[in-house]
């Protein structure tokens, strides 16, 4: 429990812009040890993920590709 202690005094120490980071290198942890709670702890630990989801809600349909063009059905 040593370290665990020690973690936690570290982050107190370390300035706001180092968080995020430090964030970040935490849920990769959690996403390798399969630590992820569920589909959307899991997709939004893909970088970058979150800005492109956020970007395909705001794009307008009429600007989208198809399904079908996208996805052949038999």
């Amino acid at each position: 429990m040593i370290s665990h202690e020690y973690v936690k005094t570290q982050i107190d120490m370390l300035p706001e812009s180092t968080l995020d980071k430090v964030v970040d290198f935490i849920m990769y942890q959690r996403f390798i040890n399969g630590m992820y709670m569920d589909e959307t702890d899991y997709v939004m630990s893909v970088p970058g993920m979150a800005e492109k989801t956020k970007e395909g809600v705001n794009t307008p349909l009429s600007e989208c590709i198809p399904l079908e063009e996208v996805w052949a059905f038999d």
